[in-house]
C-alpha cells in the first residue's frame, strides 16, 4: 500500500505467552518481596488488599468479580425541532 500500514508488519500483535509469564514471575516476586509474603497466593492477596484502599481498585474489583455493567448511548439529538433520526431515513420512502 502507499502510506506502508496495513497487512503483517514486524512486533504487531500480542507478544509470545513465555514473554507474559515472565512479567508476571517479575512482579509476583516484587511483591512477595515488597510484602514479606512467601507464596504467589499470599502475593496476590497482598495485591488485591492494596488496590482496595482506593476507589479505582474498588471499581477495577467490582467489574472482575460481578462483570462491567452495559453502557448506553442515547443517541437522539434535536436542534431546532430538527431529528437527526429523520436525517437517517432520508430519501427512503414510508
Amino acid at each position: 500500500m502507499a502510506n506502508g500500514h496495513g497487512g503483517k508488519r514486524e512486533n504487531a500483535g500480542n507478544k509470545p505467552k513465555v514473554d507474559s509469564e515472565k512479567v508476571n514471575v517479575i512482579i509476583l516476586t516484587a511483591i512477595k518481596q515488597i510484602k514479606g509474603v512467601d507464596t504467589d497466593e499470599e502475593a496476590k492477596i497482598e495485591f488485591v488488599k492494596d488496590l482496595y484502599e482506593s476507589q479505582r481498585g474498588q471499581i477495577f474489583l467490582a467489574e472482575h468479580l460481578l462483570g462491567k455493567p452495559k453502557e448506553t448511548i442515547e443517541n437522539k439529538h434535536t436542534f431546532n425541532d430538527f431529528d437527526i433520526k429523520e436525517m437517517m431515513n432520508f430519501g427512503k420512502s414510508k
